[in-house]
């Protein structure tokens, strides 16, 4: 199953909410490094889910990437506190999982480029 067809069977109420999460993490999250390495190991475990088109697995991933949109994070706003935006290698990768998540993704589709830094 390609990564598409695996999204396509995730249902449209998990898929937005993790899209959500994730086109926060692009534009708003500011995290300790520590922080990102953490989130790192959870895009690669939601990769692998969403490819393999488990719902169960991409909502549980998704709940604990929302663990980390609260006290951990900085919104960009706030001053400098060692805390940094999300890495381009990771950044990358969930520019391309939001583009396999969107309701109109078709398999096959690349995903657009990733967003210009704020």
């Amino acid at each position: 199953m390609s990564t598409s067809q695996g999204a396509a069977a995730i249902d449209r109420r998990t898929a937005d909410a993790a899209r959500r999460v994730l086109q926060l993490m692009l534009g708003e999250w500011r995290l300790l490094p520590e922080g990102w390495e953490e989130i790192a190991e959870l895009l690669e475990e939601l990769a692998v889910a969403v490819a393999a088109g488990d719902t169960a697995a991409v909502d549980a991933l998704t709940g604990e990437l929302e663990e980390f949109s609260g006290s951990r994070v900085s919104r960009i706003e706030k001053g400098p506190d060692g805390k940094v935006p999300l890495p381009d290698p990771d950044r990358e990768r969930v520019v391309a999982l939001v583009h396999k998540l969107a309701p109109d993704a078709r398999p096959g589709d690349p995903p657009p480029p990733p967003p210009e830094r704020t």
